[in-house]
């Protein structure tokens, strides 16, 4: 869990950061720097699927993960800035001083400011993407996480590139396949969601195993309840539990104990 650490050298030392990068992260073209992000997203995480202990490269596997999910962590960070800008954030000193005069209190202070950023960026699909790569920083590996992660990355490089650099010779060599891919575009966007969903239940399963994730299963499934409720992905979400409902219909008449959890569950994703 070193990893959290680094979040916080880089909010205490922010001012000389931003005074250092401030000249080159000007002269960056927003979409294009997402763009390269993205692409490195998707390479680590071909890398992370190739079966490395086949060479003895075993030991390599979670570094090359979490490499891809910080990546991703990055390119993320920089969209919601380029979209809405820095959040305000207090001053240390300012932050410690009111909670030694105001205690808990203080916390709301902090908050609050952050409340009109947070409603414009919570509106987008980054900001929940950011939040299911964190979730998945903290996880065990997987690799349906990665796919998931890197269908998204895909989507957004080529997106770029089919608009912006049709005549590069990288991209002439991808050409045919990102044709392919966008024929079903439809399917492969269904299939995504389904993914994000039967993961969800396959944390479930793994609670009785010993690789169990408690915290990780809450997170994830508050995840999935704000994909549902946003009506950005609402649509996509409700057609997939819609159809994964009918595939468990014969099971729920089987066995209609289950049929209260699963008036539970439509409780949790209910709006509040």
């Amino acid at each position: 869990m070193l990893w959290l650490a680094l979040p916080a050298m880089l909010y205490m030392f922010r001012g000389r950061l931003a005074s250092t990068l401030a000249p080159m992260v000007g002269s960056l073209d927003p979409q294009r720097t997402a763009m390269l992000g993205h692409l490195l997203t998707v390479v680590l995480g071909l890398i992370y699927i190739v079966p490395l202990e086949l060479v003895g490269l075993r030991g390599a596997k979670r570094p090359v993960f979490l490499l891809s999910l910080w990546t991703n962590i990055a390119t993320l960070l920089w969209s919601l800035t380029c979209n809405y800008g820095l959040p305000p954030m207090p001053q240390v000193g300012n932050l410690i001083s009111n909670f030694r005069q105001y205690g808990q209190a203080a916390i709301q202070m902090m908050i609050q400011p952050l409340a009109p950023w947070l409603t414009k960026a919570m509106s987008g699909a980054d900001f929940h993407w950011l939040f299911f790569v964190l979730i998945w920083m903290a996880a065990h590996p997987s690799v349906f996480a990665i796919l998931i992660i890197g269908r998204r990355s895909l989507w957004s490089v080529g997106t770029y590139c089919s608009k912006n650099t049709p005549e590069s010779r990288i991209w002439k060599a991808f050409a045919g396949t990102w044709a392919k891919l966008k024929e079903r575009e439809v399917e492969i966007l269904h299939n995504s969601t389904l993914a994000e969903i039967v993961l969800g239940f396959w944390l479930i399963v793994s609670l009785f195993l010993p690789s169990r994730q408690f915290l990780i299963c809450i997170m994830y499934w508050n995840f999935l309840r704000q994909r549902y409720q946003v009506p950005r992905s609402h649509e996509a979400h409700l057609k997939a539990w819609r159809q994964i409902n009918a595939k468990a219909a014969p099971l729920l008449q089987a066995a209609p104990f289950l049929n209260k959890p699963l008036d539970m569950a439509k409780g949790w994703f209910a709006p509040q």
